[in-house]
C-alpha cells in the first residue's frame, strides 16, 4: 500500500502561534520574578498580541533566529527556546562565583528556585539578544551536534566542566518544556495532561488559537480523496500529542487518521526513555516517520530507532513536510518528499529544498494532488 506521511506545522497549521510561545517562554524565564527576574516590570499576564510580536521580535530577533535553526535541521520548539534561553543563562551564569557556579550547575538540585536565586545575586545584565545568531555561526546541521556544540560552548564560557544541565532532558531543559506547556496549553489543560501542578494561574491557552494553512474544508477533501486511492494517511510531528489531537479535532480531521498512524514528540520522548543512548530521536532522525507508517509499535522502536537507511520504496512513501528536517528524514529511509512552501520561510525556503534535492516542492499542501492524485 501507497503511504503519505504527513507532518503538522507548516503543512497543516501554521507555527506563528508555537513561535510566540518559544519567545513568551524564553522572556519569562529571563525576565519574570518567578524565575530570573532580570526585568520584573514586564506585566506577562495582561499581554495582548503586539506585545508578544514586540517580544518574539526581540527574543528571535526578528524570527532570523528561528530560520537559523530550522536551516541546522532543529524541528522542535521545545529544543528552539532551550537553545536560546540556554544561551542567555549562561551569560547571566557569568557573575556568579565559582562555589556558586557549581551549585547552580547541579543537575540533582536544580529547580524554579535556582533560578530566582541566581536572578538575587546578579545586577545590571544586559543581554545581547543577537547573541545567538554569532553561535549558530558556521555551525554543523543536526540536532546532536547544536547540543554538543551548547555543552562545549557552555565549558568554555564558564569555565566549569559540569556541563549536564545544558544536556537534552535536563532539569533545566525539562522546566523550559514544561513552561512553554503551560502557555501553550493554559493552565487547565497543562494540569490535566501533564498531570503536574501549574506554575501560573492566569494562562488561558494558545491551542485554541490555532491558524489553519488551507481551508478546512479543502484538506478534508484532500485527505478523503487520498484514502479513497488507496493511500494509507498518517501524521509524523514535533508537536506534542495533545497539542496535535485537539486541533485536528477542533477542525474534525481527527477522524480521518487512525490513532496508531500518529506519531508525535511524546511518542519520541517514550522511545528515547526507552532506549537513552539512542536520543535524539526526534527530526532529522526519521524515527516518528517510521513508527507512524508502521502502526506505532512500541515492540519496533529500536528497530525504528537503529534500521533506518532506505527502509521504503520510494514509489510506495511520500513524506510530505515544509523543513529541511523532514527532507533529511525522507532522504534517510528512501522516501519522496514533498515540500510544501508554508512553513515558517514561506516561498524563501525553495532554494534550501532545491539544495537538498527536494523531489518536489509546491505552493501549498493542496497542490499534493497534483503529484499523487
Amino acid at each position: 500500500m501507497k503511504s503519505v506521511l504527513f507532518d503538522v506545522d507548516g503543512v497543516f497549521l501554521s507555527e506563528e502561534r508555537c513561535f510566540d510561545v518559544s519567545a513568551l517562554t524564553t522572556y519569562e524565564i529571563l525576565m519574570d520574578k518567578s524565575y530570573l527576574g532580570l526585568d520584573t516590570t514586564i506585566d506577562f499576564q495582561n499581554l495582548n498580541d503586539d506585545n508578544i510580536q514586540e517580544i518574539r521580535d526581540i527574543v528571535f530577533d526578528h524570527d532570523k533566529i528561528l530560520v537559523k535553526l530550522k536551516s541546522l535541521g532543529l524541528n522542535s520548539n521545545w529544543d528552539m527556546l532551550f537553545i536560546v534561553t540556554a544561551l542567555h543563562f549562561i551569560e547571566v551564569c557569568k557573575q556568579l562565583s565559582a562555589s556558586q557556579l557549581d551549585k547552580v550547575l547541579s543537575v540533582e538540585t536544580f529547580s524554579q528556585q535556582t533560578l530566582q536565586e541566581i536572578g538575587a545575586n546578579v545586577s545590571d545584565v544586559k543581554l545581547d539578544f543577537k547573541s545567538p545568531l554569532t553561535f549558530l555561526d558556521n555551525m554543523e546541521s543536526g540536532k546532536d551536534y547544536i547540543y554538543q556544540a551548547l555543552t562545549t560552548y557552555a565549558k568554555n564560557e564558564l569555565n566549569n566542566s559540569n556541563t549536564e544541565l545544558f544536556t537534552l532532558k535536563s532539569p533545566f531543559w525539562t522546566l523550559t518544556q514544561e513552561v512553554y506547556q503551560e502557555w501553550y496549553l493554559g493552565c487547565k489543560l497543562f494540569k490535566e495532561v501533564e498531570k503536574k501542578e501549574n506554575r501560573a494561574t492566569y494562562k488561558h491557552g494558545y491551542i485554541y488559537d490555532e491558524v489553519v494553512l488551507r481551508p478546512v474544508e479543502e484538506i478534508k477533501q484532500l485527505l478523503s480523496d487520498l484514502k479513497d486511492a488507496g493511500y494509507q494517511i498518517a501524521i509524523a510531528t514535533g508537536r506534542p500529542r495533545t497539542e496535535t489531537i485537539v486541533p485536528f479535532e477542533t477542525i474534525n480531521i481527527k477522524e480521518l487518521f487512525q490513532d496508531e498512524h500518529i506519531v508525535t514528540a511524546s511518542e519520541v520522548l517514550i522511545a528515547e526513555d526507552l532506549y537513552p543512548d539512542l536520543k535524539p530521536l526526534g527530526k532529522p532522525n526519521p524515527f516518528s516517520y517510521l513508527a507512524t507508517l508502521h502502526g506505532n509499535v512500541q515492540a519496533n522502536y529500536k528497530s525504528f530507532a537503529t534500521n533506518q537507511d532506505n527502509r521504503v520504496n520510494k514509489d510506495e512513501v511520500f513524506v510530505v513536510g515544509d523543513s529541511l528536517a523532514d527532507l533529511l528524514s525522507a532522504k534517510t529511509i528512501g522516501a519522496t518528499f514533498i515540500g510544501p512552501l508554508t512553513g515558517l520561510k514561506g516561498q524563501q525556503a525553495r532554494a534550501e529544498l532545491e539544495s537538498y534535492d527536494a523531489d518536489y516542492i509546491v505552493n501549498h499542501v493542496g497542490e499534493i494532488r497534483n503529484i499523487l492524485l
